[in-house]
Formats: structure tokens, C-alpha cells, sequence
């Protein structure tokens, strides 16, 4: 009775206040004028450079409320030019951008790939903020799992980090999604608790996101109480704050839960209508989470209604999600176990070499009271064993010598791989820029024509001819993909072994492709217009016999195995 007394004072006052706090709607079109400035700026910056890394990661952080997808597509491109350049802190963050773009769609097998990546690269650049972020991510990745003790013990990780850095938005998050995991766990007094602190601040700072979320966990503690109509008020409350944000993830979540609810009123037809809504979304937007749980709303729906072939024909699709998540979390939960056991083992050892450490000294202090007509033997056995470890000693230093032999060679190695990324981003620069140059000389040639006596222009036509042929060269390709096999060394030799009629052109195609070079640029590099960049891009497709769906980036990174 107290959790029902405390949950319908603060619905209450969380009504009032939402009826009386001024118009918030300006914080969605502030959204949309960010995603279009960014996109002008990386529109504008064709560089490949840390610049246009932070303007993709930034792009992917703003996508990952709207289109999942999109937000994955903006953090793969600055994951790999950060690879290239290198750029330790680009990469980390486009890791978490693609990791969370995952956790939003229910891939949690690459959800933890990307995350653990990007824990692991913000504590190398003792970066506390995005290192945080990344436990926070992990912790969320770690709940939908439902391994709540890893889960809890990464939200207080993050919880400890952001409170020293006075991150209070980052906690009242934290609340938020520590109470989601108390709500799974059934312990809605203590995750009403959190959520209440969590509004407060979210409310504060008029946080929209944080809003619809927290309010959007007050209705499922209603729900869990079968208090329908009170869920009903705050996932509402949850949805009007997620369309002034536009967060379509959020949104589709949000209308599957009012739909069960009406669903569970009895009904039928709003619960229809919510439903609906929410498959829409999902469906465009792959969220695979809230896709399974629209169709186990619909199984239930038409069960209500008598409707056993529609039910059973929602309950295989249902299953058809469900089985294809399970299988991604099944293979993450194996790695992690054996992950585990391998740490057991390890323990294990150690104790073992630990135990056996006590035994000898125990030994060893029993021989010192041995009578004295031992002590010779005792000596030589003791000279027996110093030899041996002698001799372990000096394999052991041998070894530790290879070792740090090997590291030096690794780290030459790396740093001669580094160098020749620098070499091939040059040179694609170069590229740019010479052709960009050739491009405006060709241009000014032409104005000069319509100005001068017809007796100059064969001159004129002359001098163009010339620069043709510049660009027409190809000593500087040569040098080109010297530097690009180098960094990517098995790419073009499969590729020529299973295509053996690919064309030099194409193969300059290709390379500029696998740099994620948009269109333009590789118009810009190329020295022709957009559209013959298309046209090639179509041909090249046709010759490598991919359909229609397969992307060709994708393709190309596969052949790199």
C-alpha cells in the first residue's frame, strides 16, 4: 500500500507539472538543426582527418534516437578512418556509437563487441567521461541479458565515475536504468525510489529524453500492479516527451506498452491502434527488441478476440525474433563463460602453485630441526635444487630476453604500419587536391576562350590536351596502391584471383570505395563527374555479382579475411 500511495501522489505531481511547465518542443527542432549542420560540415570537410572523424561519431551520437541504422552507418565511417589516421579517442567513440546502435536494435552478441572495444580504449586514453559512458552502455547491454550482478556492478561503476565528475544528467540516467533492472527484478519500491530521483534532476535541467524514459518506468511499475490506466497516464506522458525529442527508438517502445495495456483493459481496438504504431517503427528501424514484444502483444490480442489462426500466425513470428536474439545472446553468454572459465582455471593454478609454496616452506622449516646426522645430505640436496634453480633462472632470462625482443619487433612493426596509413590518407588527399586543381584550371581555360581572338584558342585547346594528360597519368597511382596493399594487403590479391578480369580502373574503383569515400570525393579523385562514379559503381557491382541488398563497403571489408 505505501509503493500505491507514494506512485499515485508522484503521477500527481508529475501531471502538474507537465501541464504547467512551458512548451519543450523546441528542443526537437534544435535536434534537427544539429543532424543538418553536422551534415553541411562533413559535406564541406572532404578531408580525411580527425575533423571529419568527430563530425561522423557526432552524426552517429544524434542517429542513435531516430535511425539506429543510420547512426551505425556515420560510426563504421569513423571507425575506419580513425584506423587509418590513427586516432585513438575517434575510435573509441565511434565503438560506442556503433555498440549502442546495436543495444537499440537487440543485436547484444555486437552490442558487447563494440562496447567492451571502446571501454578498453577510453581507459587506455584515461578518458573518465567516455569511459563512464561505455559502463553505463555495458550495464544496459548487461541487463537485457538479464545478468544482473555484471549489469549492477557496471551502473555503479558508472554511477561512482560520473558523481566525481559532477556529471548529473549521466547520474539521473544511471538511476534511471538501474531502476529498469530493479523493475525486471520485481523490486518496485527501490526502483520507484530511483526514478524519483531521477525526474528530479531530468526535470531540472528539462531533459526531454530523461523524461520520457523515467516516466516510461512508472508505467511499467503500473503495469506490474495491473494498474492499467495509471501506466496508460505515464507512458503517455513518455510519449509526448519522445516526439518533441523525435526519438523513434523510444516512441516504438512506448506505443507497445500502451498497447498491452489497453490490451490487457480488454480494449481491443486502441490496443490495435498502439500496436500498429509501434510495428511500423520497428520495422523500419530493425528494432528487434520491441518487434518481438509487438508480436507477443498481437498473440495475445487475438487470442482475447477468438482469433486462433491470426494468434498462431503472431506467435511464429514472435518466435521466429525471439529465436534470432537468443542465438546472438547464446553465443555472447558462451564467450563470456568460457571467458570466466578460463579465469577459474587460472585462479585455480595460482592457488595451487600457492599451496605448494606453503608446503615447501613448511619443509624446509621442518628439516632445519632434522637430527645432525642428516645435515650433509641435507646440504647436498639443497645444492642439488640451488643448481636447478639456476638453471630455471637462466631459461628464464633467456625467455624474458625473446620476449622483449618480440615486443620491440611488434612495435616496429606497428609503427611501420602507422606510418604507412599516414603515407596512403596522403596520398588520397593528394589525389584531391591535384584533381580539384586540374578540375579549376580546366574551367578557368574554358571562360578564357569565349574572351579571347579565335586566333589564341588553339592554344588555349592545346593547353587543355596537356592537362588531360596529366590526369591521365599514372605514376602517382602506382605509388597509390604500393601504400594501399600495404595496409590492406589481401584485399586486391583475392579479389584478382576470384575476378581475374577486373580492370585497372575498377581496381582504383575499388580502392577508394574500401577508404569510404563518398561519391563526390572519389568524383574529385578520380577526375570525372559524380554520376560516371555512379555508373562505374553500378558496372563494378554487376561484375562482382552482388544483388541488389548487399552493400558494397561491406562486401569489400569481408574479402580482406
Amino acid at each position: 500500500m505505501q509503493v500505491v500511495r507514494s506512485i499515485t501522489l508522484f503521477m500527481a505531481i508529475t501531471l502538474s507539472w507537465i501541464l504547467f511547465l512551458p512548451p519543450l518542443s523546441s528542443q526537437s527542432e534544435d535536434n534537427r538543426v544539429k543532424i543538418d549542420s553536422l551534415e553541411t560540415l562533413l559535406e564541406q570537410n572532404s578531408a580525411l582527418d580527425k575533423k571529419r572523424v568527430d563530425i561522423l561519431n557526432e552524426l552517429g551520437y544524434e542517429y542513435w534516437i531516430i535511425n539506429p541504422n543510420k547512426s551505425e552507418e556515420f560510426g563504421t565511417q569513423a571507425l575506419e578512418i580513425s584506423k587509418i589516421l590513427p586516432y585513438e579517442a575517434g575510435k573509441a567513440y565511434a565503438n560506442r556509437v556503433i555498440g549502442v546502435s546495436h543495444w537499440a536494435r537487440g543485436n547484444l552478441d555486437l552490442a558487447f563487441r563494440f562496447l567492451l572495444a571502446a571501454e578498453e580504449q577510453y581507459r587506455y586514453i584515461q578518458d573518465s567521461l567516455g569511459l563512464a559512458n561505455s559502463m553505463l552502455n555495458l550495464g544496459m547491454a548487461y541487463a537485457d541479458q538479464q545478468n544482473f550482478s555484471s549489469a549492477s556492478h557496471k551502473y555503479n561503476q558508472a554511477l561512482d565515475l560520473f558523481s566525481k565528475l559532477n556529471e548529473r544528467s549521466r547520474v539521473a540516467t544511471t538511476y534511471t536504468k538501474m531502476a529498469d533492472m530493479l523493475i525486471q527484478k520485481e523490486d518496485y519500491q527501490d526502483a520507484y525510489d530511483y526514478l524519483a530521483r531521477a525526474l528530479d534532476i531530468h526535470k531540472t535541467n528539462k531533459f526531454l529524453y530523461g523524461i520520457a524514459e523515467a516516466n516510461s518506468k512508472l508505467g511499467k511499475i503500473s503495469m506490474a500492479r495491473e494498474a492499467y490506466d495509471e501506466a496508460i497516464s505515464y507512458l503517455l506522458l513518455a510519449v509526448s516527451a519522445a516526439k518533441q525529442r523525435n526519438d523513434r527508438v523510444g516512441l516504438a517502445d512506448y506505443y507497445q506498452s500502451i498497447g498491452a495495456a489497453y490490451e490487457s483493459k480488454q480494449d481491443f481496438g486502441q490496443a490495435e491502434t498502439y500496436l500498429n504504431l509501434s510495428k511500423a517503427i520497428a520495422r523500419q528501424y530493425d528494432l528487434k527488441k520491441t518487434l518481438r514484444d509487438v508480436y507477443l502483444s498481437f498473440k495475445n490480442l487475438e487470442i482475447e478476440r477468438n482469433n486462433l489462426p491470426s494468434a498462431i500466425a503472431y506467435y511464429d513470428q514472435y518466435l521466429a525474433v525471439k529465436d534470432e536474439l537468443f542465438n546472438e545472446e547464446k553465443s555472447n553468454i558462451i564467450a563470456n563463460m568460457e571467458a570466466r572459465r578460463a579465469y577459474d582455471r587460472k585462479e585455480q593454478q595460482l592457488q595451487i602453485a600457492q599451496n605448494n609454496l606453503d608446503l615447501m616452506t613448511h619443509k624446509n622449516k621442518a628439516n632445519n630441526l632434522m637430527k645432525v646426522a642428516l645435515f650433509l645430505g641435507l646440504l647436498a640436496i639443497i645444492a642439488i635444487a640451488w643448481g636447478l634453480i639456476q638453471r630455471k633462472n637462466k631459461k628464464l632470462i633467456n625467455k624474458q630476453k625473446d620476449l622483449e625482443k618480440a615486443e620491440t619487433e611488434t612495435h616496429e612493426l606497428k609503427d611501420a604500419i602507422r606510418s604507412k596509413e599516414q603515407e596512403l590518407t596522403s596520398y588520397t588527399l593528394n589525389f584531391v587536391q591535384k584533381n580539384e586543381l586540374i578540375s579549376d584550371l580546366k574551367n578557368a581555360i574554358q571562360q578564357i576562350k569565349s574572351d579571347v581572338a579565335k586566333s589564341h584558342r588553339p592554344k588555349l585547346d592545346a593547353l587543355a590536351r596537356k592537362i588531360d594528360s596529366v590526369t591521365r597519368m599514372d605514376e602517382d597511382w602506382n605509388d597509390f596502391r604500393k601504400h594501399f596493399e600495404s595496409v590492406h594487403p589481401t584485399l586486391m590479391n583475392h579479389l584478382n584471383q576470384d575476378f581475374p578480369d577486373l580492370t585497372k580502373n575498377e581496381f582504383k574503383l575499388i580502392a577508394l570505395i574500401r577508404l569510404n569515400l563518398s561519391s563526390k570525393e572519389i568524383s574529385s579523385v578520380l577526375g570525372i563527374s559524380p554520376d560516371s562514379v555512379k555508373t562505374a559503381r553500378y558496372r563494378l557491382r554487376k561484375k562482382l555479382s552482388l544483388e541488389n541488398q548487399e552493400d558494397l563497403f561491406d562486401f569489400l571489408m569481408g574479402y580482406e579475411g
